[in-house]
């Protein structure tokens, strides 16, 4: 989706797009963790909006990434809107609130479909778990001396574990009560 910003600027009503994107090569190329990408959908407008263009959409697909525990593929469901203000190079920004996205184009080109990756792969969350493992259906990893244990396990063991130093005066407490009866 590639669309000239002077063009953009002419249009006096907003542009209505709905496009597939096939995104794989990119987006594998760019990031090794994503195993496969499926269905990007892209549904938005742009708007001639204070001075610039802004590009308003939505995006839905699918991408497969490896859970972060087993490192079995996990398909994650992409549904996300993108707002974009889409400036000429040396526009000044002063007009756009902080939160806005404003993109300086240059060559008076805008190349939606990076922005698609872009905000892809903002997406994918830093841990990524199956339904399976969320549920407690498989079990942790384990290896020769080692094994992965849930925060609430190690809650559990960790209440179930006594200090030393503290066994020592509970033992020291159990004989003084003894003395003193």
């Amino acid at each position: 989706m590639n669309w000239s910003l002077s063009d953009l600027m002419k249009h006096k009503e907003p542009l209505h797009f709905t496009e597939s994107l096939d995104l794989k090569a990119d987006l594998v190329s760019r990031m090794a963790e994503i195993l496969d990408v499926k269905d990007i959908q892209v549904d938005g407008y742009a708007i001639k909006d204070r001075g610039a263009v802004l590009i308003s959409a939505q995006v839905t697909g699918r991408i497969v990434v490896p859970s972060s525990r087993s490192l079995q593929p996990v398909d994650l469901k992409l549904d996300f809107t993108i707002n974009e203000y889409y400036v000429a190079q040396g526009t000044s920004l002063e007009r756009f609130d902080a939160t806005d996205t404003v993109l300086s184009v240059e060559d008076d080109q805008i190349d939606f479909s990076k922005a698609v990756a872009d905000n892809i792969i903002l997406q994918i969350p830093m841990q990524i778990f199956s339904p399976e493992e969320i549920n407690g259906e498989v079990p942790m990893p384990t290896g020769e001396g080692w094994q992965v244990i849930s925060e609430q396990d190690e809650q559990e063991a960790q209440t179930k574990q006594v200090d030393p130093r503290l066994a020592k005066l509970k033992d020291l407490l159990h004989s003084e009560n003894n003395e003193s009866e």
